[in-house]
């Protein structure tokens, strides 16, 4: 928790858009909703993520947050969990799969049956690389 928070703190410094935390409960709030959705619940290690903040924007990367998060003024807007799962909802690669996050080639997911991170390359839906944990792709991305 202390890495992420560090982490957090050296790419805000950079530019990077880091909101808010959520409460646990809303974050687990999202999960069921998601769940009743007949989606995969959100992971135990982006839950912690969420605690530290509501989502991320940096130089390309987006992690999907809990809340709508608009900027007044900007047309910019924030992705939820749960709006970027209805993309996918009818493709069976990611009946088991929930999309967390977003690079401009690749998918972030988290694979439940199997209990993995993933980067999914987002023309082919080829798996590019796995990780046990939502730090060692939150810092692999980062570092890139």
């Amino acid at each position: 928790m202390m890495m992420l928070s560090s982490l957090l703190m050296q790419i805000k410094m950079k530019g990077a858009l880091v909101f808010p935390p959520v409460a646990l409960s809303s974050a687990q709030a999202v999960s069921i909703m998601l769940v009743k959705a007949n989606h995969p619940r959100v992971p135990r290690g982006y839950l912690m993520f969420l605690e530290q903040s509501d989502g991320l924007q940096y130089d390309g990367l987006e992690f999907f947050s809990c809340a709508a998060h608009d900027r007044a003024g900007t047309v910019f807007e924030q992705p939820t969990l749960e709006a970027y799962q209805t993309k996918y909802a009818d493709n069976p690669f990611f009946a088991h799969r929930l999309v967390l996050g977003r690079t401009m080639e690749s998918l972030v997911c988290y694979h439940a049956q199997n209990k993995y991170y993933e980067l999914i390359h987002r023309d082919g839906l080829q798996v590019i690389l796995k990780f046990p944990r939502f730090m060692d792709v939150f810092y692999y991305l980062i570092k890139e």
